[in-house]
């Protein structure tokens, strides 16, 4: 459930990206925001991309190279830092853009892997492909620790003005009024 809420969420973002607010550079990444979600992404030469997405007190990283997957299909790649090698599976998602439809490979993020990725200059994904070879993508992380202490301050801005708790309020109501489905005997 909570892998397709996000996959919406993340579809509505890119779908939408050029509407964004506040989109602004961070050396090698940028941030923005729209409707109550943050984002802090950076490229590498147009062929891959790597970013997180926060939303609702939760983020996720995710990792495009434009290799074809099967959706929710668990894929491992490697990820290297000054910190050392970590090992991961992401999980493949198909996501609408204005540029059309990606495949993305999310993965959560923890304390050890966010102090890496903050720590090193580089990072590195080594990608297997099945002919025993694996794609390598490289990623400046000039800008990562300023993307992301901006999306965060941002969120949490969003989150404690008055428009975001009446729409917070207006959600629950919406919830409140909607009936209970009867259970089937």
């Amino acid at each position: 459930m909570q892998r397709a809420w996000f996959s919406l969420l993340v579809s509505l973002f890119l779908s939408v990206s050029a509407l964004a607010d506040d989109r602004m550079s961070h050396g090698s990444w940028s941030s923005q925001f729209l409707d109550g979600m943050g984002e802090a992404t950076t490229h590498e030469n147009g062929t891959s991309t790597f970013g997180i997405l926060c939303a609702q007190g939760s983020c996720r990283y995710y990792f495009a190279n434009g290799i074809d997957c099967e959706p929710s299909g668990n894929y491992p790649f490697m990820i290297t830092t000054d910190a050392g090698a970590l090992t991961i599976e992401g999980v493949c998602e198909p996501v609408a853009t204005a540029n059309g439809d990606i495949l993305v490979y999310w993965f959560n993020e923890n304390d050890a892997m966010n102090r890496a990725f903050q720590q090193t200059p580089v990072v590195g994904f080594a990608f297997p492909l099945t002919n025993g070879k694996f794609r390598l993508s490289s990623f400046s992380m000039e800008g990562f620790n300023d993307a992301i202490q901006r999306m965060v301050t941002g969120l949490r801005a969003r989150s404690d003005s008055p428009a975001s708790s009446q729409q917070q309020e207006l959600q629950m109501e919406i919830q409140e009024a909607t009936p209970e489905p009867a259970e089937s005997t």
